[in-house]
């Protein structure tokens, strides 16, 4: 993630407007964790204050410093991707009830690992503030993705 071979690229997705989304935390499948330690972005939104970079499956065990890095790049955000609605990080939803409404994006899983039925099951039941809601479920990657509205 900070190795300088992505540079050009991250340079790149700048000028594109484009945004980087990226696996963060502890993989699944038995790979090495060394290239998804959270602690990695810290370099690259420094170096790409530009750059719009969204965190992707996860973030678990480091979700306590993901939310400090959101809080410290305006450009940082998380998506809920790869994890079924009843298992968001609770720091994730504490921080999105509080100072961080416009950093976390829904992702769901489907096809890979949910279904629809019990990703929209389960959605109701997420303790979000109702301000959240909206920004979550749209708004938020409607603004992070340059879609149109």
């Amino acid at each position: 993630m900070n190795d300088k071979k992505w540079y050009p690229i991250y340079a790149k997705l700048v000028e594109l407007e484009l945004p980087f989304c990226v696996c963060v935390g502890v993989p699944g499948p038995r790979l090495p964790m060394a290239p998804q330690k959270i602690e990695l972005l810290d370099e690259v939104c420094w170096f790409f204050p530009e750059l719009k970079i969204v965190m992707r499956h996860g973030a678990e065990p480091w979700e306590d410093l993901a939310w400090k890095l959101m809080l410290k790049y305006p450009n940082l955000y998380y998506s809920t991707s790869a994890f079924a609605p009843r298992f968001y990080p609770k720091s994730i939803i504490e921080f999105a009830n509080t100072r961080g409404a416009d950093k976390i994006l829904y992702a769901g899983y489907f096809p890979m690992g949910l279904s629809l039925d019990r990703i929209f099951r389960e959605l109701p039941e997420v303790p979000f503030k109702e301000h959240v809601w909206p920004k979550f479920l749209r708004e938020n990657a409607v603004k992070v993705f340059n879609l149109s509205t």
